[in-house]
């Protein structure tokens, strides 16, 4: 039996940074948030149960005010147990694509906290990480944005590509900066806040402004060769979740911790893949099956926070009887998912792939946490709320 089956969470997990209470605002907790930076919180009721887990990124990307009460903006209440293995953990938090994952006992009571970086940390310690270097962890292929371009643009490449961070090259393809969705919409969620007369003009200016205006200088990389070992070290030293892959000052991937754990857990276990009809364009198109495993992926990992999932098909036709434009062809996307609570389907029709994809899983979302609303996977009982309010008397 190796050390990741014997070690358990209850070793390496640690008081949570912050608690917050459903009926808190969200302007009581996000200054302590950013403070430490922390990016998960864990919410309890007041008996100490888990009900839910604040993130910052849901926080600015809903564009919550500071009056708006955690209840409406947390996410379901994932997490994992006392006396989960070590193994079992890091492979929830890669399902989940997770930053950090809350420990309960059996009753839903909240004993502690495990980030990602609590995980790699451990790794790093005790000889865990695997042997590989950044250019068999890194993604591929690449996405960077030129300095010159605009916010507005580096906004849409991290949401067309469901990816969270872009590296600003220069006119000669150098490596200048990086340039986060955390950067873009912190600074539209203050701008927004101000609620002064006008912010959108404020907020047209800031989208329209060159990226190398807001991007981080220097940039935090490592090489091709860099280890494992050196690349974990490099992302605790600096706080950081990912950082862009060079070789002789050319961007040739993105790595991130997540992908270091990804290659520990396929170690352990054997992948399944995604079942998908595909057509003939888009099968022999490698750039843009990779974008579309990657936004599924990141689509699942969200479904499985408050749904059991037990299998996923991808069916895409070609719209022969549309009429092309612009040379373009017309994509139906089906997306069907079966739950432990029975099958769920939804649509997406676009001129991109891409696009039709991501309205399809859009959907099929809305459907999913619907239903799971209803049947209170994640919801706050009324009594639990009325005990809330009750406390804040």
């Amino acid at each position: 039996m190796g050390l990741g089956e014997q070690v358990l969470v209850d070793e390496i997990m640690v008081e949570p940074p912050i608690v917050a209470k459903p009926m808190m605002t969200i302007g009581e907790v996000l200054g302590k948030m950013k403070g430490i930076r922390a990016r998960i919180v864990p919410v309890v009721d007041s008996r100490g149960r888990l009900v839910g887990v604040l993130s910052y990124r849901t926080i600015l990307m809903k564009g919550a005010g500071r009056q708006t009460k955690v209840l409406t903006v947390m996410e379901p209440p994932y997490s994992v147990k006392l006396g989960t293995t070590f193994n079992s953990t890091v492979m929830r938090i890669v399902e989940l694509k997770a930053r950090a994952l809350s420990v309960v006992n059996e009753r839903r009571i909240l004993k502690g906290y495990v980030s990602r970086a609590d995980i790699l940390r451990f790794m790093l310690d005790k000889g865990l990480l695997p042997t590989k270097r950044a250019e068999e962890l890194m993604s591929t292929p690449p996405v960077t944005i030129h300095e010159h371009e605009s916010i507005a643009r580096a906004r849409w490449l991290m949401l067309r590509g469901g990816i969270s961070r872009l590296p600003v090259v220069d006119e000669d393809e150098r490596l200048v900066g990086v340039i986060s969705m955390r950067d873009i919409v912190e600074r539209l969620y203050n701008i927004r806040l101000t609620r002064r007369k006008g912010f959108e003009q404020f907020e047209e200016e800031f989208l329209a402004a060159p990226v190398k205006d807001f991007m981080s200088t220097p940039p935090i990389y490592v090489l091709k060769q860099s280890t494992a070992d050196e690349i974990v070290k490099t992302l605790l030293e600096y706080n950081i979740s990912g950082m862009p892959v060079v070789e002789r000052d050319r961007v040739v991937g993105v790595v991130s911790g997540l992908d270091v754990l990804k290659h520990y857990v396929a170690s352990l276990t054997v992948t399944q893949a995604i079942e998908a009809k595909l057509p003939d364009d888009v099968s022999a198109d490698s750039i843009t099956k990779s974008l579309m495993e990657k936004l599924v992926n990141d689509y699942l990992a969200s479904f499985r926070k408050f749904a059991n999932v037990l299998d996923f098909k991808l069916n895409i036709k070609e719209e022969t009887k549309t009429k092309k434009v612009e040379g373009r062809k017309r994509y139906r996307v089906r997306a069907r998912i079966v739950t432990d609570q029975g099958n769920f389907v939804a649509e997406g029709i676009g001129w991109e792939v891409l696009s039709a994809l991501r309205d399809a899983l859009m959907t099929l979302e809305k459907r999913l946490r619907k239903y799971y609303e209803k049947q209170r996977t994640f919801q706050v009982t009324k009594e639990e709320i009325a005990e809330e309010l009750a406390g804040t008397g």
